[in-house]
C-alpha cells in the first residue's frame, strides 16, 4: 500500500472514531426498597410466630445456611447445623418465650441486603431454676436469597444492663 492508500486508511479510521456513539450507560435496578421493606417486615412478623409458638424448626428456617447468631455470654452459633441445636435446646426450656418487633428495618439500594432492630424481651430458667426474663434490643442483618426470600444471616440480640432495685 502506498503512501496515499495509508493516510486515506487513517483519514477513514479517524473519521469513523469521530462518528462513533458513545456507548450508552449501564441502567440501574430499579429501586425495590419499599417492596423489599414490607417483604420482610411480613417475614419478621412470620418469624416472631414462630418464636411464639415455640416451633424450633420454623425459627430456624429464618436464617441462611451460613448464618451467625451471637449471643452475649456465649460463643457465636455458626452454621445451620449448630443454630438447629443451638435454637432448639433454647425452645425445650419449659419457661422459654421469645418476642421481638423491628424498630427499623433499611434495606440496600442494591436490593440484596438489609438491616433490622428493635426491642426484644426472652424469658429462659436461670441458674436458680426460676424463669428469668432478659430484656434489650437486636440487630439482624438479612440477605436476600436467590428465590427472592429474605434470611437472617446475622442476628445479634444485646441485652439491657440490669436494672438496679428500688430503694424503699
Amino acid at each position: 500500500m502506498n503512501a496515499l492508500g495509508r493516510n486515506l486508511v487513517l483519514v477513514g479510521a479517524v473519521a469513523l472514531v469521530a462518528c462513533a456513539q458513545p456507548a450508552p450507560a449501564p441502567t440501574p435496578p430499579p429501586d425495590t426498597r419499599a417492596a423489599d421493606e414490607a417483604t420482610l417486615r411480613a417475614t419478621i412478623k412470620e418469624w416472631a410466630a414462630a418464636a411464639q409458638a415455640k416451633d424450633a424448626v420454623r425459627f430456624v428456617s429464618f436464617y441462611t445456611e451460613d448464618a451467625v447468631v451471637m449471643m452475649a455470654g456465649a460463643p457465636d452459633i455458626s452454621g445451620m447445623p449448630a443454630i438447629r441445636e443451638g435454637i432448639g435446646h433454647m425452645m425445650s426450656d419449659p419457661a422459654f418465650s421469645l418476642s421481638f418487633e423491628p424498630a427499623n428495618v433499611v434495606v440496600a439500594r442494591s436490593g440484596d441486603l438489609a438491616y433490622e432492630t428493635g426491642p426484644y424481651t426472652m424469658t429462659m430458667t436461670g441458674a436458680d431454676k426460676k424463669p428469668a426474663t432478659e430484656k434489650g434490643h437486636y440487630v439482624a442483618i438479612w440477605r436476600k436469597q436467590a428465590d427472592g426470600t429474605w434470611k437472617a444471616a446475622v442476628d445479634a440480640p444485646v441485652s439491657d444492663p440490669p436494672t438496679a432495685p428500688t430503694q424503699p
